[in-house]
C-alpha cells in the first residue's frame, strides 16, 4: 500500500537541541501530547479544534475474522453417579478373574487421576510469550525520545517505521484484573495502573526491542481536578506527557465520562490507549506527527495528524487486549461492550455534535481502529498514517 502522504514538507533541518522539541511542541500551559479528553463543566470541545469541513469518504466496515482467543477447553468426562448396582448371587471365584479386576481398577483409577490432573491445571499449560522477561521498575528519568532531523525522516518514521514490521506475541500473562474506578482509592488506583502498566510493558517489549528502540516503563499519577506538569496544565483528563514520558490519570474522569463509568474495561483500555502514546514516543511517531502537522500551517491538516495519532493509539490498545484476553478473562462476548468505550469517547458523542471536526476522531473511526486491534497481532494493522483520511475522520 502506498503512504498517503497528507502534508509534504521540505528536507530543512531541524535546529537546536538534540531533544528538541518541533515548533509548537507542549509548553508550560499548553495542553500535553496524547490527552483522552473529557467534557468541561461548560460543554466539551476539542483542544485547538476547529468546525470546519470533514473530509468526504464513507467507511469501511470489513474487519479481520479472527476472534479472541479462547481459553483451552477441557477433554474427556468426569464419572457418571447413580445407584448402586444389583450385586450377582455369590459364586466361586477364578483366581485369574480376580487379578484381572484388579487391574482394570488400577488402570480406572489412573484414568481418573489423569482427567482429575487436567481439570486442575487449568490455564496453567497455556504457553505465555515473553513470560520470563523482567519487566524493570518505573522510569521516572527515561532517555530522551528518538527525534528525526529532517522532515523526510519524519515522514519515514509515521509512514514506514521498522515498529510497524514487528508482531505483538500473544498470549501474554497479565495478573492485572479489572477495578470499579468508582469506588477505588487513589492508592488502589494507583496500584491497579503501576501492576496494568507491567503488563503493558511484557507485551509491548518484543516488538518495540525487535525494532531497535528502547522500551520506557512510565510512573503513573493518580489527581483530582486539575495538575501542572512539564506538558503543561491539564483538567480532569488521562494523558501521556512526551516532556517527562510519564502517565497521568484523574480520579475524576469516570463522572466526567458517565456513558462508560459503569464498563469494567474502561479504566484499562483509556491506560492502554495512553501507553499506546508512550509506544507512539519512544519510535519517534509521536514527534514526527506533530512536527508535520505544524509544519503544514493548515489547521486541518494539523488536526487530521493529530487524530492519525490517537486512532492509532485506540488500535494499539486494542492490540494489547488481544494479547492478554485469555489472562485477564476477556471473551468473546465482551467485545461490543469493549467496542462501546470507543464510540463513548469520539469526538462526536462527547460533544453531541455529529459533524465535529476534532482532533481524536469519530465514534466510527474510534470503534474501526479499536476493532482492527482486537483482531490482530501485527503491527503494521495499526499504521493509520498510510490510510485515506475518511478513515481518521
Amino acid at each position: 500500500m502506498c503512504p498517503v502522504i497528507v502534508a509534504r514538507v521540505s528536507q530543512q533541518q531541524w535546529s537546536g537541541p538534540q531533544y528538541a522539541p518541533p515548533r509548537g511542541a507542549p509548553q508550560p500551559g499548553s495542553p500535553p501530547y496524547g490527552g483522552y479528553n473529557a467534557p468541561p463543566s461548560g460543554g466539551y470541545g476539542p483542544r485547538g479544534g476547529w468546525q470546519s469541513g470533514i473530509p468526504a469518504g464513507g467507511y469501511y466496515q470489513g474487519y479481520p475474522s479472527a476472534r479472541f482467543g479462547q481459553p483451552p477447553s477441557f477433554g474427556g468426562g468426569v464419572p457418571q453417579y447413580g445407584p448402586a448396582p444389583t450385586m450377582p448371587a455369590p459364586r466361586r471365584r477364578n483366581p485369574l478373574g480376580f487379578v484381572a479386576f484388579v487391574m482394570i481398577i488400577i488402570a480406572l483409577l489412573a484414568l481418573a487421576g489423569l482427567v482429575i490432573a487436567g481439570l486442575n491445571s487449568g490455564s496453567s499449560d497455556v504457553a505465555y510469550q515473553n513470560d520470563n522477561y523482567q519487566v524493570p521498575a518505573p522510569d521516572e528519568n527515561p532517555p530522551p525520545i528518538p527525534v528525526p532531523q529532517t522532515y523526510e525522516e519524519a515522514e519515514q518514521l509515521i509512514t514506514n517505521n521498522p515498529f510497524y514490521a514487528q508482531t505483538v506475541p500473544a498470549p501474554v500473562r497479565c495478573n492485572s484484573q479489572p477495578i470499579d474506578v468508582t469506588t477505588a482509592s487513589d492508592a488502589q488506583l494507583k496500584s491497579h495502573f503501576e501492576g496494568f502498566m507491567e503488563c503493558l510493558v511484557r507485551v509491548w517489549e518484543p516488538p518495540v526491542t525487535a525494532a531497535k528502540f528502547i522500551i520506557v516503563r512510565p510512573s503513573v499519577t493518580i489527581y483530582g481536578e486539575e495538575l501542572t506538569t512539564k506538558c503543561g496544565t491539564s483538567g480532569i483528563n488521562a494523558f501521556y506527557c512526551a516532556a517527562d514520558q510519564q502517565v497521568y490519570y484523574s480520579n475524576l474522569l469516570p463522572e466526567a465520562v458517565p456513558t462508560v463509568r459503569k464498563n469494567k474495561w474502561t479504566a484499562d483500555i483509556v491506560m492502554a490507549h495512553e501507553f499506546g502514546h508512550a509506544l507512539q514516543g519512544r519510535t519517534g511517531i509521536l514527534i514526527s506527527s506533530h512536527a508535520l502537522g505544524q509544519e503544514a500551517g493548515d489547521k486541518g491538516t494539523e488536526l487530521q495528524f493529530s487524530r492519525r495519532l490517537e486512532t492509532q493509539a485506540d488500535c494499539f490498545s486494542g492490540m494489547f487486549i488481544h494479547a492478554v484476553s485469555q489472562s485477564i478473562g476477556v471473551q468473546p462476548q465482551d467485545e461490543d461492550g469493549i467496542l462501546n468505550i470507543y464510540v463513548a469517547i469520539g469526538d462526536d458523542k462527547l460533544s453531541g455534535k455529529p459533524d465535529i471536526v476534532g482532533n481524536h476522531g469519530l465514534a466510527q473511526s474510534r470503534k474501526y481502529w479499536g476493532t482492527a486491534g482486537l483482531h490482530n497481532s501485527a503491527v503494521d494493522a495499526c499504521n493509520t498514517f498510510v490510510v485515506t483520511p475518511n478513515l481518521v475522520r
